[in-house]
């Protein structure tokens, strides 16, 4: 029994005001639960047997035991979204395992408060688990647990990891200036995504310490491009041409994917009407 979900790109980063933006990169996580009679819950990422509390909370609340083999292309700790889609896939391989409907909006609800609890996010990344999950462009409100948008917008992506490692997270002194983004906020909630990531981008990379000019060259060449999440990786949406001609550029500053910009995902989910924020 499988899950798979999605790496997710960022437009608006929801640490400063709760609301987000992201969209899903086909980037896969795999998840095979492979259960077992024996009370034991072994989870091997990438061939690498690791502790992983949410695992152990899932599986237990559900009174599953066995071995959990996760098939992971998403860097960890890169501002993709990696804790989001293996909660996204684990938690949708046990609901075929038990046979149930899979509920969209109670996928993306349970993965936001575990995110809370476990301490992943400080905002319960309800964005990227979304982008993750269902694939598509959307713009969030990680408080309400709702979206405001959800659009498929056919595109590839490219994503930067680079040489440098993440750094230091300051979040007081970004939510305390976070009235800087309400112009990347509301081009985002008007669909204008690549405007949004760029303003997004300037406000994150000053506030965090990232070099500017890697989305720069970016957008002097006319490609959306930003800040992914917290950082470090940066990603970028347009056409395949586009995305090799960034690429060109960025493997300056480390190792460079293109890939497609998932417009719907494998999992076959229904889409309750309480996922969306009424306009």
């Amino acid at each position: 029994m499988r899950g798979i979900a999605y790496a997710a790109g960022t437009i608006v980063n929801a640490l400063a005001t709760g609301i987000g933006s992201a969209f899903g990169i086909d980037m896969q996580t795999v998840v095979e639960l492979k259960p077992d009679e024996g009370g034991e819950i072994r989870v091997i990422v990438n061939g690498v047997e690791r502790k992983s509390v949410v695992a152990e909370r899932v599986l237990r609340a559900e009174g599953i035991c066995g071995e959990v083999v996760v098939e992971s292309e998403i860097p960890s700790g890169s501002g993709l979204g990696s804790s989001s889609a293996f909660v996204n896939a684990l938690l949708v391989v046990v609901k075929k395992l038990k046979g149930e409907v899979i509920d969209a909006h109670e996928i993306l609800r349970t993965n936001a408060r575990l995110s809370l609890e476990a301490g992943i996010s400080y905002t319960g990344a309800f964005d990227d688990a979304a982008a993750s999950l269902l694939g598509g462009f959307v713009v969030s409100d990680n408080y309400k647990m709702r979206l405001y948008r959800w659009d498929r917008i056919g595109s590839s992506a490219a994503v930067l990891v680079p040489h440098f490692k993440r750094r230091k997270v300051d979040w007081k002194e970004i939510r305390a200036n976070s009235a800087k983004l309400r112009p990347a906020l509301e081009d985002a909630i008007k669909g204008d995504y690549c405007s949004a990531m760029k303003r997004n981008t300037e406000y994150y990379c000053e506030m965090i310490g990232y070099p500017l000019e890697i989305a720069m060259v970016g957008w002097d060449i006319g490609v959306c491009c930003g800040l992914s999440g917290n950082g470090p990786a940066f990603v970028a949406f347009g056409s395949k041409s586009e995305m090799k001609s960034l690429a060109g550029i960025w493997r300056e500053y480390g190792e460079v994917h293109i890939r497609k910009a998932i417009e719907n995902s494998v999992n076959d989910f229904i889409i309750p009407k309480s996922l969306f924020i009424e306009s």
